[in-house]
């Protein structure tokens, strides 16, 4: 059963959660809601992150959804305006950064 541990969590945005014995990481935003192993949400990440820079200099409007994601699963794509693309990184984010603190901060627990 797992035991959730909130890396993140905002009521406008959504949330990070991480499981403390499968170490899967949830991830709620919006409508959606994905799970990842530790090393798949590293380069969810990071490839989202690349999305956000090959549309940053797009000339549309900030909220207009246009902004497609394709995912490995046929037929599921996300669909985001840039300022929800950027809100989704930001909150990706802000939930690695506790999550590496909280690894460091374990390195020292005796």
């Amino acid at each position: 059963m797992c035991d959730f541990q909130t890396l993140y969590h905002h009521n406008d945005h959504g949330y990070v959660v991480r499981c403390a014995h499968c170490n899967n990481i949830q991830i709620g935003f919006g409508n959606m809601m994905l799970t990842f192993p530790r090393d798949e949400f590293d380069a969810f990440r990071f490839w989202l992150k690349q999305m956000q820079e090959m549309y940053a200099d797009t000339e549309m409007p900030e909220y207009k959804k246009g902004i497609v994601i394709p995912t490995p699963c046929d037929g599921i794509k996300l669909l985001f305006s840039k300022t929800e693309l950027a809100s989704f990184n930001s909150m990706l984010e802000n939930a690695d950064t506790e999550m590496q603190s909280l690894e460091l901060i374990s390195l020292f627990e005796i």
